[in-house]
């Protein structure tokens, strides 16, 4: 499959002009690739083979091509990720993680936050815990994003119900994430949340972890759930 994208889309890539043909020797990372990028009509395409092959991730539906680019770093939106909808099983090769529902919920003092009920099973062959395959034990880069760019991290207490939790293969656990607003926050100006975030580390495996076969299937393991969708 050929498609082209403007080289205004892509960092990263360095290209030498061959000849007057409109044509050019194309070079990611140093490496020459075996496909040219073309010039027409001022703009500079490069092929979406060449991009797949440094680590772009390409969604390509009817109408619509979806990139994730790899270690783009624009926001907490923005994280490289597996997307998904709420109610919809999202894989990464070694957990398998879904976004049940969330409600408004409150702390014994009165605080408001938002609670996520959130499933995850061991998709591995190996008895393991989150925290064996790329999961931060205390909930760092767990987090919820709102519309205006805003995030809420997810109470580090609570969350070890679910890191530290030993699953069989297989195996699952279901748990209410937490997530609270700072002390005084007005409840009218509370808006839903947009987005669950999993930051997930790709290289958060160790060697006796690996050794009994677990491995992520995907370049970028992370996992982002868009809660104003449903599956």
């Amino acid at each position: 499959m050929k498609f082209g994208l403007p080289i205004g889309l892509i960092l990263g890539f360095s290209l030498t002009v061959l000849a007057a043909s409109g044509t050019f020797k194309l070079s990611i990372n140093g490496t020459i690739s075996s496909t040219p990028a073309i010039v027409q009509n001022g703009k500079t395409y490069i092929p979406l083979e060449a991009l797949q092959k440094a680590g772009v991730k390409a969604i390509i539906s009817k109408s619509e091509i979806k990139l994730e680019l790899p270690g783009f770093n624009g926001g907490a939106n923005q994280r490289a990720s597996l997307e998904g909808c709420l109610g919809e099983t999202l894989f990464n090769g070694v957990w398998r993680v879904k976004v049940i529902k969330f409600e408004p919920i409150k702390k014994d003092n009165g605080n408001p936050g938002w609670g996520l009920l959130v499933e995850v099973k061991n998709g591995s062959k190996a008895t393991i815990m989150p925290i064996d395959a790329g999961v931060d034990g205390t909930g760092q880069g767990i987090q919820l994003a709102f519309a205006d760019a805003s995030t809420l991290n997810v109470d580090a207490q609570e969350v070890q119900k679910l890191t530290f939790a030993s699953l069989p293969a297989g195996g699952s656990v279901t748990q209410q994430l937490k997530f609270y607003y700072p002390f005084g926050t007005l409840e009218e100006t509370i808006k839903p949340p947009t987005k669950f975030l999993l930051e997930i580390d790709p290289k958060g495996i160790g060697d006796s972890t690996k050794a009994k076969g677990v491995a992520f299937n995907v370049p970028n393991p992370s996992l982002r759930v868009r809660l104003d969708c449903q599956k």
